[in-house]
């Protein structure tokens, strides 16, 4: 019998780079996603909403579809991809990755409250915030912090989705 060989584990999050267009088609194919959940678009609608088509979307993420009886694809209640996600940080937007949809609804969340607060300034907007995390990353809510960010222009809540290109 030959002798075992031993066998290297690679770090659990493997990273390694992807094209431009690559990336974007990525992006698209995840707001595609989300307008299904949403907005209760099919496919097809949704596709074009985001100037993608349906193949791009089945090619990218698969596991957030499945067909219905009639034969429709339609969009799971969750999944488990990793996306890139802007959020305020402490001196900066910084790319994290939200791993599954859920921690993505919640980033979104976390920035629609913290837009409220911007107009608002109200605390109550970031205590169901304070102390959580996502992809590892501690969300910011305090408002010394956050107003800081909003006084150098540095608080930009256009996207959830990161516009750059990183390490997934």
């Amino acid at each position: 019998m030959p002798p075992k060989r031993k066998i290297k584990r690679r770090s659990k999050v493997m990273k390694f780079k992807i094209s431009d267009r690559l990336f974007e088609a990525k992006n698209r194919a995840f707001h595609v996603i989300a307008r299904m959940r949403h907005d209760g678009r099919s496919l097809s609608d949704a596709a074009r909403e985001e100037n993608t088509t349906a193949a791009t979307v089945r090619k990218f993420l698969p596991g957030a579809l499945r067909r219905s009886k009639s034969g429709r694809w339609i969009a799971t209640k969750s999944d488990r991809y990793v996306r890139l996600v802007s959020l305020p940080g402490a001196h900066g937007p910084v790319m994290v990755q939200a791993r599954g949809s859920k921690e993505a609804q919640f980033a979104s969340a976390y920035l629609a409250s913290v837009s409220r607060w911007q107009r608002t300034e109200k605390a109550y907007e970031l205590a169901p915030f304070h102390g959580k995390k996502i992809g590892g990353f501690t969300l910011v809510t305090a408002s010394r912090t956050l107003r800081a960010l909003r006084d150098t222009g540095m608080l930009q809540l256009d996207s959830l989705y990161a516009s750059v290109k990183g390490t997934l």
